[in-house]
């Protein structure tokens, strides 16, 4: 008994230095908040009879102590970043005569050793209840076909990824916040409050500043893609082999229009598939007891909002799938209601802790403030709005029409499978698909600034895929199959295309910024010593090849980065650092346009005024 209950006070302690390292703010509603937790902790702790605190602790795998150390070293990385700034722990090193970086880094190594013991528990346990259920769960597809196996499926979603984002690759396109990132080596995640993508970041690169290793960060992108598709298929499936038809249904999870501007950031991409991963990864464990089940469902979605809130709606969505699908099987409602509501409860848990303990407010371009509970609702309606009409113009007219097909099908998809009455089974599957829409933009909709980009719409994609995986399951009617077939071959050309309008958009960038350095290096005015004020204005636009793309295919206009023109920061951004400009400088306070400088030199591609220690380049 003496024993049992040390355990249970280690594993307590364990947990709680786990749940402390991810305090990210001083104030005191953090702080409570995490108290509250930890009491409540403390009485599920004492009353459990689990067999994790009735066994002895053994690892007979030593991956699962060394995936626990990485995870908490994680949480240490940003823990550290955060303790060195704290006023707390400044006036704590003053009163000890110690400096900030020791005290924090000492604070860290302790919270991290501490944190070890109940990751690597949790860590073994479940991963012992999926490799079991996995056993457990059938091979054969209907009428005894045997499929591809999981591991295989595996290999070859990878190479399907792999091969769709190819151009992408060849492109080698700094997509946006890249240019900050490859020329000064900046995380700056925190920002948003994606501390699960500062973390690895540090792991990944082996350092504070990160620098330019791509391919290898979209590489590890494809296959935590791939590894999220065939985990997805297997929990909504229930078995773990799948027919050919039904993996090319899972092709638009990585390859829809929206993620593939996820996937062109070099430095977020692994962080943006890790979201679809851990939304997913949870429901591995629903037939497992509910505490476990719960406590899978919230780590998942604190993990989906530190590292890419866009990602909010998945869990959702799938859960909602799998429940209409528990019902076309006949499984008793009690059951279907249970797994509804721990579901409930686990996102319920995770969206508060994320808010309370995690989230740094922030209401610049976007926000994640909430409005007032009297706008919350015109607030929702107007975003979903937008957020529709977007799709609409968007998607080409034949992809509209394709998905509409797509629709229908999946309304018509449980008629199969389902033991219930038809015209009942029709009917929920249409309210399943209308509920799935509207989640499938997550928390977004509901936020006072929300983000509009295509990387932010990536939930719409998925929301695509499950409609895919249930019209192309192996006993639905071939016609059936064909929408979810064509829109992934849609989607899997359109990846090239969007690549190679990259790599054009790049030529056409690198041309017209060398022909302004070109002029500008002839001057008089840069031979000397002293610093010049330059100011570009105006907008360099689209390649006249790009141009001719996106006039057929509206999204490419919102996938392609215009990175040289005024009035954006990453428009200038390459022109002011990539080139090592002699004592040229960026004035932001100075509006060059207002000035009557003479003309200097006008050219086919852009003007040239300037008079003094003053020039203004105007793009044509």
């Amino acid at each position: 008994m003496k024993s049992f209950c040390s355990k249970k006070s280690c594993i307590f302690i364990s947990a709680s230095a786990a749940i402390l390292l991810n305090i990210s703010k001083e104030e005191k509603e953090p702080i409570i908040s995490c108290l509250l937790v930890l009491m409540v902790l403390a009485v599920l702790i004492a009353k459990s009879k689990d067999e994790i605190f009735t066994k002895p602790i053994c690892f007979s795998n030593n991956a699962y102590l060394v995936t626990a150390l990485l995870i908490c070293s994680a949480m240490g990385c940003n823990f550290y970043s955060r303790c060195v700034k704290s006023g707390i722990i400044d006036k704590i090193s003053e009163f000890l005569g110690i400096s900030d970086k020791h005290m924090a880094l000492f604070l860290s190594v302790l919270g991290v050793l501490a944190a070890i013991p109940v990751t690597a528990i949790l860590i073994a346990d479940f991963s012992k209840i999926v490799v079991e259920a996995f056993k457990r769960s059938p091979i054969l597809l209907d009428d005894e076909k045997q499929g591809i196996s999981a591991q295989k499926s595996f290999g070859l979603m990878a190479v399907i990824f792999f091969v769709g984002i190819s151009a992408i690759l060849r492109a080698n396109f700094n997509y946006i916040d890249d240019m900050g990132r490859v020329a000064q080596g900046y995380r700056g995640w925190e920002n948003f409050s994606r501390f699960v993508s500062n973390a690895l970041s540090t792991m990944i690169h082996m350092d504070n500043y990160i620098t330019d290793i791509s391919p290898l960060t979209q590489l590890i992108a494809v296959l935590i893609l791939a590894l999220a598709g065939i985990i997805l298929l297997y929990v909504v499936y229930e078995r773990r082999a799948f027919s050919v038809w039904e993996l090319i249904a899972l092709i638009p999870l990585g390859l829809n229009p929206y993620f593939l501007e996820c996937i062109s950031y070099k430095f977020d991409a692994p962080f943006m598939a890790l979201s679809i991963l851990a939304a997913i990864a949870p429901l591995l464990l629903r037939e497992s007891s509910v505490w476990k089940y719960i406590l899978a469902v919230i780590i998942g979605n604190i993990l989906v909002c530190s590292s890419y809130q866009a990602a909010s709606g998945i869990f959702p969505m799938v859960v909602i799938l799998i429940s209409l699908r528990m019902w076309f099987k006949n499984k008793p409602l009690k059951e279907i209601f249970r797994f509804i509501l721990n579901s409930v409860v686990g996102f319920g848990i995770a969206l508060a802790f994320f808010k309370q303990v995690i989230m740094i407010p922030t209401d610049s371009y976007v926000s994640n403030v909430l409005p007032s509970m009297g706008e919350l609702l015109p607030m929702i309606v107007t975003n979903f709005i937008k957020y529709f009409n977007l799709i609409l113009t968007d998607y080409e007219v034949f992809w509209k029409w394709i998905m509409v097909l797509l629709m229908l099908a999946f309304s018509l998809s449980g008629l199969k499978l389902s033991k219930q009455r038809k015209l009942l089974t029709f009917a929920l599957t249409v309210v399943a698909g209308i509920m799935m829409f509207f989640l499938c933009f997550g928390l977004y909709p509901a936020l006072t600034a929300p983000l509009f980009e295509p990387r932010a719409m990536y939930g719409f994609g998925v929301f695509i895929t499950l409609l895919c995986i249930s019209t192309a399951e192996n006993f639905q009617w071939t016609v059936m199959k064909m929408p979810a077939i064509t829109v992934a071959w849609i989607f899997f050309v359109f990846a090239f295309t969007y690549g190679n309008a990259l790599f054009v958009q790049k030529s056409y960038t690198d041309f017209r910024i060398t022909q302004v350095i070109s002029d500008l290096n002839d001057m008089e005015a840069f031979l000397g010593d002293e610093v010049v004020t330059v100011q570009i204005a105006g907008n360099i636009g689209y390649s006249p090849i790009v141009e001719r793309m996106s006039a057929d295919c509206n999204i490419l206009s919102r996938l392609v980065p215009v990175t040289f023109r005024e009035s954006w920061d990453w428009g200038l951004f390459g022109f002011y650092n990539y080139y090592g400009l002699k004592n040229v400088k960026r004035d932001s306070s100075v509006d060059l346009t207002s000035y009557d400088l003479p003309v200097i030199k006008d050219g086919m591609y852009h003007t040239i005024y300037g008079e003094g220690n003053y020039v203004l380049v105007k793009l044509k």
